[in-house]
């Protein structure tokens, strides 16, 4: 007996190799139950068989697994089944077999009615129904098709056709969710027709003396290589796009970090005065007691506990302006983003520290609740010192035009679910446009004439960085509130 290429059986499946022109066997398989795993969509194989019981024992574990998988199966029956035989081997493995049946997912049907329906063959034909039943099965909500059909009826004057129809298969089996197992008695099978059927299916499964032997053809063999060389180019594609994305990435993180300082010296900038008050007051006060310390000295005789009194005063007063000195050059320093445990509430009176002359000479009242023993958050602190110098920059602007009613601004801080901490700003002013709600967040949409329209967008960028969210929303009356949460960290319990 001869094998494809007409190499004798037994050499070939002793030679063969899966990934070969005549590839076979990587490696024995012991059951059937290799078929259900070979059909993935797009199959188009066959096998050569020599008992009736392998023909039996393949198809069986073909279509089980189809109906298994919810998928619709079709049974072309030829000699030397019968349809009843057929039915009667599959109730066996898959005992609720009726049940596919009545919901319409299995259909056996007898070679000749499928192939020759008016007693002739017709592949063109045959196509257009394989096309118009995928799309009714498709239409039903099937997920694919599996197939298999013997071959014991085809007629020497059919072969060729037959083949040309099978190679014309493969294009409509790969572009569809469709599987495809064709079967051949072996020994009607001489050589120029086993080359056919190598040809034109994509691999071929032939099962001797309890073995099963996987042969690849030539075709496929350099379909998978031009799929290797296409997959190996779109992976040196992919390396070299991610990195130039990481670049990229990296750029745009500067070119933020770097747009977010110059906001924040712009907002440095406006505030100068503010900033000049507050140090202004303790280096007075360090003055004024440095000059009461030393009068206290030249008193005759010295009076050293008010003396000491004295310059405690001006070293607290001068400690102070070392603080503010050291919180603006925080503000003004370029450096990268450190994350650090920070106390939110300090964030938010430093920052106040810096603003609250700003928010008393335009005659807003500034109420602050922040909440007590709230768990520190993990982020950086000057950022985060940034956030809420726009918000409240932002509710003083949007209360300058009010003149009806009291300029309130109400700094707010509270746990907010477990392990979000949320802080919230609350203004009296005249409110936001509902049709600008969904802008406002837009980097340089701004609706004030000296405006950069990057406070608020630089302020959620910073706050999403920090794993957090920053909203608005139109308070009751007057005005809005924005909202931003960051995440808690919280110590996990051993």
């Amino acid at each position: 007996m001869y094998g494809p290429l007409g190499l004798p059986f037994k050499i070939w499946n002793s030679r063969s190799k899966l990934g070969g022109d005549v590839v076979a066997t990587e490696a024995r398989m012991a059951s059937v139950d290799v078929v259900g795993d070979v059909a993935a969509w797009g199959a188009h194989f066959c096998l050569f068989y020599e008992t009736k019981q392998d023909l039996l024992d393949t198809l069986i574990s073909y279509c089980k697994a189809g109906l298994e998988r919810g998928e619709y199966c079709l049974w072309i029956v030829a000699e030397p089944l019968t349809i009843e035989e057929a039915r009667a081997a599959l109730k066996n493995a898959v005992p609720d077999l009726d049940r596919y049946f009545a919901g319409s997912r299995l259909e056996i049907v007898p070679a000749r009615d499928w192939f020759l329906p008016n007693g002739v063959f017709d592949g063109k034909t045959l196509t257009a129904s394989w096309y118009e039943k995928l799309a009714s099965l498709s239409s039903r909500g099937y997920p694919g098709m599996r197939i298999t059909g013997d071959t014991t009826w085809l007629s020497k004057k059919e072969w060729t056709h037959f083949c040309d129809y099978e190679d014309g298969l493969n294009e409509v089996i790969g572009n569809q969710r469709l599987a495809v197992l064709c079967t051949y008695p072996l020994a009607a099978c001489a050589a120029p027709q086993i080359l056919d059927v190598v040809r034109t299916h994509q691999f071929v499964l032939a099962r001797r003396h309890g073995n099963w032997d996987v042969l690849e053809t030539a075709t496929l063999k350099r379909a998978k290589a031009e799929l290797k060389g296409h997959n190996e180019e779109l992976e040196r594609r992919v390396a070299e796009r991610t990195s130039e994305l990481i670049k990229a990435s990296e750029a745009l993180r500067e070119s933020q970090a770097e747009l977010a300082r110059v906001t924040r010296l712009t907002a440095m900038g406006e505030l100068a005065a503010s900033i000049a008050h507050e140090l202004r007051q303790p280096l007075a006060g360090a003055v004024a007691n440095s000059d009461a310390c030393l009068a206290w000295l030249s008193s005759q005789p010295p009076n050293l506990d008010e003396a000491r009194a004295a310059a405690d005063r001006t070293v607290e007063a001068a400690t102070r302006a070392s603080d503010i000195i050291r919180r603006i050059q925080a503000l003004f320093k370029k450096a990268a983003p450190e994350r650090v445990r920070v106390n939110i509430n300090e964030v938010i009176e430093e920052t106040l520290g810096l603003i609250r002359r700003e928010v008393l000479g335009n005659n807003v009242s500034l109420q602050t609740e922040l909440g007590p023993q709230l768990p520190p958050v993990l982020g950086d602190r000057i950022q985060l010192q940034q956030v809420v110098l726009n918000l409240v920059k932002n509710g003083i602007e949007a209360m300058s035009g009010v003149r009806d009613r009291a300029l309130q601004l109400r700094i707010r801080s509270a746990r907010y679910e477990p392990n979000q901490i949320v802080v919230a700003v609350a203004d009296s002013g005249a409110g936001i446009d509902p049709q600008a709600l969904g802008k406002i967040f837009e980097p340089f949409y701004t609706t004030k004439l000296q405006g950069t329209g990057m406070g608020l967008a630089i302020s959620r960028s910073i706050v999403e960085a920090h794993g957090g969210h920053l909203w608005v929303e139109p308070n009751p009356s007057h005005g809005a509130t924005f909202q931003y949460t960051l995440p808690a960290c919280v110590e996990s319990v051993q």
